[in-house]
């Protein structure tokens, strides 16, 4: 039995800003950075952690960084950790995004299950990018417990996965909250429970400013 706890990054300036990061490399805002911090002591304070991977993205890095030092474990980059690769949409607002290209930002809004970036990754392609990834780093690391610090799409991806829905329909998946964190517990493969959004470790530092939109 491998103990997954994946994490979504921090606030990120993208997110501050209504920006579609993408694969573009945004740093943590200063709140990011204490979000952050709030992780890494919850969970040193309550789980036994073998190994930390991270998407190799500033945002997600640096939202394990302070496990990591507190730790005393090296942080193991990994580029299928990314987010979706956004295409055209990279490092634009969301205004912009939803002025040039409306029809595929209509259905990243209402079909979120289809849907393309414009000239880039599609939400079908990330799920199939990401679920082996992480059983691979299940399956690597079984008998232990293993931190991954990655993006918004790439989490709800993997709890469709998690929950038993195919692809095609992501979108039934929760999303997720900067900072916040999801336990799975994983037999190879297969996932055995899982609990989404824990935010309790952020108390009045879960994110105001809304990121539905923003990857």
């Amino acid at each position: 039995m491998t103990r997954v706890i994946i994490v979504r990054h921090g606030q990120s300036e993208a997110n501050a800003n209504m920006i579609f990061a993408g694969h573009s490399d945004f740093p943590l805002t200063e709140f990011g950075h204490k979000q952050a911090k709030c992780v890494g002591e919850y969970l040193a304070r309550n789980e036994k952690i073998d190994a930390i991977y991270s998407s190799d993205l500033k945002r997600a890095y640096f939202t394990a960084v302070p496990a990591s030092e507190l730790l005393g474990l090296e942080i193991i980059k990994d580029t299928r950790l990314r987010e979706v690769y956004a295409g055209l949409w990279e490092s634009q607002p969301t205004d912009y995004i939803e002025k040039n290209f409306p029809e595929d930002f209509n259905c990243w809004r209402e079909d979120f299950s289809h849907v393309r970036c414009t000239g880039g990754e599609s939400i079908i392609e990330v799920y199939n990018r990401i679920v082996p990834a992480i059983c691979e780093i299940s399956e690597k690391n079984d008998g232990k417990t293993v931190l991954i610090t990655t993006h918004a799409t790439v989490i709800r991806s993997f709890n469709a996965y998690a929950v038993g829905l195919p692809c095609d329909r992501t979108a039934e998946a929760p999303a997720v909250l900067n900072a916040s964190v999801n336990i799975f517990e994983m037999e190879g493969s297969k996932v055995i429970s899982s609990v989404f959004n824990i935010t309790e470790h952020l108390g009045d530092m879960v994110s105001k400013v809304p990121t539905k939109f923003n990857a």
